[in-house]
């Protein structure tokens, strides 16, 4: 009896070891679908840098778009980042994804700050000069302009506050 206990043990440590030898875990799996999204996002902004080759607006536009848009967005930044950094220092398209990045992850923090956070700390990272002051441009416009659409910021805020500079007394 000991042996077909002992028996039936080895027999479902083995099959334990096989179930998990050869099924991927959720881990490996998503990792799976992240290279695959790399692959597809690379794709993607190399069609994207070879459609507004002569048109850098156009170029920062549609970045800000497919990163806002994108599933991945960190993946995508990183795709960017990479495709940027390859570029010479003086080219208009570097920029362009610079400032299209940047306006994203303006969106992006507004929904999702860690991501945002974790996006431009990669762009800082690499220490790519030009880079770097195209997405801070990129930021910095953004914010502008949702501030414009918010109706803050902008002259004039505030000239017709009718608030007391100083609370009214009790007596």
């Amino acid at each position: 009896m000991l042996k077909s206990v002992s028996t039936a043990f080895v027999f479902a440590v083995a099959l334990a070891f096989v179930v998990i030898a050869f099924n991927p875990t959720h881990a490996s799996a998503l990792g799976l679908v992240e290279a695959q999204a790399k692959v597809q996002i690379q794709a993607d902004v190399e069609a994207l840098l070879a459609q507004y080759a002569d048109d850098p607006d156009g170029l920062e536009v549609a970045i800000e778009v497919y990163v806002t848009r994108s599933e991945y967005p960190l993946i995508a930044a990183q795709v960017i980042v990479a495709v940027a950094v390859g570029l010479p220092t003086d080219c208009a398209l570097k920029v362009a994804l610079g400032r299209g990045l940047g306006a994203a992850i303006t969106v992006i923090a507004l929904t999702n700050p860690t991501t945002a956070t974790n996006m431009l700390a990669l762009v800082v990272s690499l220490g790519d000069e030009t880079l770097v002051a195209a997405v801070s441009v990129g930021t910095s416009d953004k914010t502008a302009s949702i501030g414009q659409n918010a109706g803050g910021g902008g002259e004039g805020v505030g000239d017709n506050d009718e608030t007391p500079e100083e609370p009214a007394s009790a007596t």
